[in-house]
């Protein structure tokens, strides 16, 4: 069997069943919380705040020791060993408590897997195409989430959904751990610390700063988008399918806007901060569930070219000993912002009654990340492709 098949399966695989994790989670965790546990709206907060607390945590150590030791094989295994338990112990108690501890099993796992994936799929496939099509693979397992969700949920309960999901994490785990040990050892760079961050052009500095206003805006809006589609008068079935159609769009654009984000990341980075501007606009003027279809589809169009734009510029602008670690830190400042904007939501929907408050204040907060990114690179007179004008 060719190699490089064998070297893309396994990781495309972890892609599919971490994000499929994700998505079963991410659309009925909230829904289970609140109606079945019995929660308030700050505990439903703080299960993201915490889940991205160690997200953070594991992001950005999972790419200094690939840098520093090369493991790639190692943490992806530890990694899908812990989300595979964590998936299955999920229903075992219901304490509000208890599944903060859960979600921080699955927050720290995460972390490592989606980094190191991507660099994996760059190494092999080249940064356009390799970010592409893992970014393709993820949202297909999200899209399944979605799709078939709802069914899962009827038919097995959310209990059941949890442990389904622990048996779908074995699948790529069985792969990795059959996969000869040297598959990856080729990729690991030289023994930079944490503090390099801090020599990281300011490019890509600001980069981080626009993305992570993103998430401190798309964190606290997605932390509670199913109860929020639930007081638009959306069913579970509906819940499902909405957030499929946002993935499913993904999955048809992910690998053209990778390729076609090759040298002009930056710009296809700008185009996503202003699209997701846009779609918080639509959600908080939409008076039923329904006028929240064709927004899913902006909201993919902008996640894809924020997603594309900001891995590839920072793939084709840091030196190849520092990229698991350049990575990392976009995942992890990813994760911090998600703990801000979880927990501000949390507060701000308990006693505002409403969760369009925050989604109000998401669409500035957007538009500000996209500011910064625009005033910083005119001042340096450097075009959308990154070129100087």
């Amino acid at each position: 069997m060719d190699r490089r098949l064998i070297e893309v399966v396994p990781v495309l695989l972890t892609m599919y069943a971490t994000w499929f994790t994700i998505g079963i989670f991410a659309i009925y965790l909230q829904l289970y919380a609140f109606y079945v546990v019995g929660v308030s709206n700050i505990i439903i907060g703080f299960l993201t705040t915490f889940y991205f607390l160690l997200n953070s945590i594991s992001s950005i150590s999972g790419g200094i020791i690939v840098d520093k030791y090369g493991w790639v094989r190692g943490v992806l295994i530890g990694s899908l060993l812990l989300l595979s338990i964590s998936n299955f112990i999920t229903p075992l108690y219901k304490d509000g408590l208890y599944l903060i501890i859960v979600r921080m099993l699955q927050g720290f796992s995460t972390g490592a897997i989606i980094p190191l994936v991507n660099l994996i799929g760059a190494k092999v496939m080249g940064a356009g195409e390799g970010i592409g099509t893992v970014g393709m693979f993820g949202s297909m397992g999200f899209a399944t989430s979605g799709l078939i969700g709802g069914y899962i949920v009827n038919a097995l309960g959310y209990e059941g959904s949890f442990i389904l999901c622990g048996v779908i994490t074995l699948i790529p785990l069985i792969l990795l751990v059959m996969v000869d040990s040297g598959m990856y050892s080729d990729i690991r760079g030289s023994r930079i610390e944490l503090r390099e961050l801090i020599k990281f052009p300011l490019a890509i500095w600001v980069i981080y700063i626009a993305y992570s206003l993103r998430f401190v805006a798309a964190g606290g809006v997605w932390s509670f988008f199913s109860l929020f589609l639930y007081d638009l008068g959306a069913d579970e079935y509906w819940v499902g399918i909405i957030h499929s159609i946002n993935t499913i769009t993904q999955i048809l654009i992910f690998r053209s806007i990778g390729r076609y984000s090759e040298g002009r990341g930056l710009r296809i980075f700008e185009l996503g901060l202003l699209l997701t501007s846009m779609v918080f606009l639509g959600y908080f003027l939409s008076p039923t569930y329904i006028h929240i279809i064709p927004l899913q589809m902006v909201l993919a169009i902008s996640w894809v070219m924020l997603y594309s734009g900001a891995n590839v510029y920072i793939i084709e602008n840091t030196g190849e000993s520092q990229r698991a670690t350049g990575l990392g830190a976009l995942q992890m400042f990813n994760a911090l912002s998600w703990i801000v904007g979880s927990s501000a939501n949390g507060y701000v929907s308990e006693f505002s009654g409403s969760y369009k408050t925050y989604i109000f204040a998401s669409i500035f907060i957007t538009l500000i990340g996209l500011l910064i990114v625009e005033g910083y690179f005119r001042i340096r007179g450097v075009g959308g492709d990154g070129a100087s004008r």
